[in-house]
């Protein structure tokens, strides 16, 4: 068995099991570090291959991988020795045989595992046990995703990537408590072990491999509305106008298949139904004027019934089936489609080509649906296998999409649903089709944070669930609506969709509208403040995430999945009850409930309990919050006045970078135990500022230039 170990950066090496160690990699980014210095030392027992802060040894006999840190202490090793008491082999040593290869590493006592993609089961990966494959998840309850990424983030301080694009199945301490185990179907197993104190290092590593996350334009941090789906112009004027009049603020009004000629809900020929929705130009100018933006869906599965698929097929665009008796067929819906070969350079300009059209005319955004049923049976322009395309095929429908948007608007956006490694360059991603019950709200709130774990800076889901349960069209209940949307209006970006019923506020009467139009508002105040945490992307901080990602030596926020953080300063706690009581866990430091001004010091769990229209929501001791003014839409107006609310204790600052009529206003705002500063930044007017107390007495004052806090 050949092996060859690599080391690409200080704290990266990589190790390739099997022939074809110089074959390309399809995830890796051009500029991925490739070489660092190393040092080779060679023992009586094997070998050590070292860089100063990670070194990986070799032993001989049996064959095992020790990865260490710089003071040498063990972060990962494989386990030849997982057996029971009878010699039996529960996860056999890392080896291959009948075409399969696996890496079989062991698990440490109290060793928790994340990442792996959206999977909606505990955040905490031990003891599970599934497939990288892609699929329509019909929903979030199952072991299926929408998103898979090879990428296991283990809480011992280390991470392995794999670089396959291939099915790849993990046995995450199932078989047996003391290993888990990765196995592909291939002639080869490529990997990327990673060394770092934490999360963030690790993902910022496995960003160095494949990608940064791009930042979305301010407007997509504004509410989006949508629904299963608008038939016509009249109905998408109606519900523009009537968010207005609710004074409910809005940014985006999504329209799901019915735009397009063929709408049969999976595939389309993206050409304007212009019997339903007549002079699309008029409509997205009146749409403007209301301050809104278009965001249109689209599949990259074509009907075989429309000039689109007879032009594919004519110059070679589709994936064509093994047999050669036409396109390979996407099939499980009502009708069979084809599919854009996007492993065909031409296909990929034609298809964004097409996008570029609708771009060009105003359309702002365009919903990547589905590519996650690629045809078994598929031949690649490219000849890449297609079980090698398979997971690969949603990367690169919408990297062209993304691209397609950056060329007409200037910014990159997407509304995605599957996604793999890489996937993270070109937000935003959603989460699929959940059902409208509590059970699954928990549950596309995991599958965010595990996808936000797996590399991921943005995510979203369908507020108040897509489909209805026990019949499809069941909207949720009021409550549900109003607890979701609380959720989902804190979170990084917000959409409200759902299956034929409606999805807008005024649906579910009062209070939930009152209720609605509050936590909206509340969003909208946040913009320069979630705008400003979206920009620390670059820094490797996603803009929601688990607690374990900024509290990762604390143990107890392993398994806390059904809370996160926005931001710097910010952590949500969403009720999964209509009213009543939630265990709440508050990590180091202190804490400000939102509502009361409480303080609670962590770490720490408390009781909590919430009428209807009280969401959790508390705010770290030292933060200075940046609020905005009340909008409509993100970009009605400058974002100011600004005022800043400031929550004494810890050192603490705001970093601001906002958009004032096309200039980029800088600020810094610190504070410390006895004053707040104001630096780098000149504002025309003076903002206002809160400093709250314990006490629940807010203490209102102007900043100009230092401001006693006592």
């Amino acid at each position: 068995m050949a092996v060859e170990i690599r080391p690409v950066a200080a704290n990266i090496i990589r190790l390739h099991i099997g022939g074809g160690a110089d074959r390309r990699s399809r995830l890796l980014l051009p500029e991925a570090p490739a070489r660092v210095d190393w040092d080779l030392e060679e023992t009586s027992a094997g070998w050590s291959v070292s860089t100063g802060t990670a070194s990986l040894v070799i032993e001989r006999d049996p064959f095992r991988l020790r990865l260490k840190d710089a003071i040498g202490a063990e972060r990962f090793v494989d386990e030849p020795n997982d057996r029971d008491i009878r010699g039996e082999y529960h996860h056999l040593p890392t080896g291959h045989a009948r075409g399969l290869r696996w890496l079989t590493a062991r698990l440490k006592p109290g060793e928790a595992l994340f990442g792996l993609g959206e999977h909606f089961g505990a955040l905490d990966r031990r003891g599970q046990a599934f497939a990288s494959w892609m699929v329509d998840a019909f929903g979030v309850r199952s072991d299926r995703a929408y998103k898979n990424v090879p990428l296991l983030v283990s809480s011992e301080g280390y991470a392995v990537f794999f670089d396959m694009t291939g099915p790849i199945y993990y046995d995450l301490g199932q078989a047996s408590v003391a290993a888990w185990q990765a196995t592909v179907r291939a002639d080869h197993l490529r990997a990327y072990l990673i060394v770092g104190d934490g999360i963030a290092p690790l993902i910022h590593a496995y960003h160095q491999l494949t990608g940064a996350p791009a930042v979305p334009p301010d407007w997509s941090f504004g509410f989006w509305i949508s629904r299963w789906g608008y038939r016509n112009r009249d109905e998408v004027m109606a519900v523009a106008r009537r968010m207005r009049e609710e004074r409910v603020p809005c940014d985006v009004i999504h329209v799901d298949p019915y735009w397009m000629r063929y709408h049969e809900g999976h595939h389309g020929d993206l050409e304007w139904d212009e019997s339903a929705f007549p002079d699309a130009k008029g409509m997205i100018a009146e749409l403007k004027a209301l301050g809104f933006r278009l965001s249109l869906w689209e599949s990259p599965y074509v009907p075989l019934d429309s000039e689109m698929r007879a032009e594919g097929e004519r110059k070679s665009f589709l994936l064509m089936a093994k047999d050669g008796g036409g396109p390979a067929l996407v099939k499980g819906f009502a009708k069979p489609s084809a599919a854009v070969d996007f492993t065909n350079p031409d296909a990929v300009e034609w298809f964004k080509a097409k996008n570029r059209r609708l771009l060009e005319m105003g359309v702002a955004v365009m919903k990547t649906d589905f590519a996650e049923d690629m045809p078994d049976d598929a031949v690649a322009h490219d000849g890449t296998p297609s079980d090698q395309l398979h997971n690969l095929y949603p990367l690169l429908y919408q990297r062209a999409v993304f691209e397609a948007t950056t060329e007409v608007h200037g910014y990159g956006l997407i509304w995605g649903r599957s996604g793999y490694a890489g996937s993270q360059r070109y937000p935003v991603h959603w989460g699929g089709d959940p059902g409208c019950t509590f059970e699954d709200m928990a549950a596309s709130l995991r599958g965010a944070l595990s996808w936000i774990l797996s590399g991921a800076a943005f995510a979203s889901f369908d507020m108040g669930g897509f489909f209805g349960i026990p019949t499809l069209t069941d909207p949720p209940s009021p409550e549900l609506y109003v607890r979701w949307s609380q959720m989902g209006l804190l979170f990084s970006h917000a959409r409200a969709h759902g299956h034929t019923a409606p999805r807008e506020p005024w649906a579910y009467g009062e209070p939930a509208l009152t209720i609605f139009r509050k936590y909206a508002q509340l969003r909208y105040r946040l913009l320069p403040y979630l705008y400003a945490a979206a920009l620390n992307v670059a820094k490797g901080v996603p803009l929601a995430r688990p607690l374990v990602y900024d509290h990762p030596s604390d143990q107890t926020t392993w398994h806390v999945d059904d809370e996160y953080l926005l931001g710097p300063d910010l952590l949500v706690a969403p009720m999964f009850v209509p009213r009543g009581r939630r265990d709440i866990y508050l990590p180091a430091g202190g804490w400000y409930d939102f509502w009361t001004n409480q303080r609670f010091d962590g770490p720490r769990w408390i009781a909590y309990d919430a009428e209807l229209e009280t969401l959790p929501l508390f705010v770290r001791a030292g933060a200075v919050l940046p609020m905005g003014p009340d909008l409509q839409y993100a970009n009605e107006r400058s974002w100011d006045p600004l005022s800043f609310d400031i929550y004494p204790g810890e050192n603490g600052r705001t970093d601001l970078q906002v958009s004032d009529d096309h200039r980029e206003l800088r600020l810094q705002l610190t504070v410390d135990e006895r004053s707040v500063l104001l630096d780098g930044g000149q504002l025309d007017y003076v903002p206002d500022v809160r400093v709250h107390r314990p006490d629940g007495t807010p203490i209102d004052g102007r900043l100009r230039e230092r401001i006693e806090v006592k």
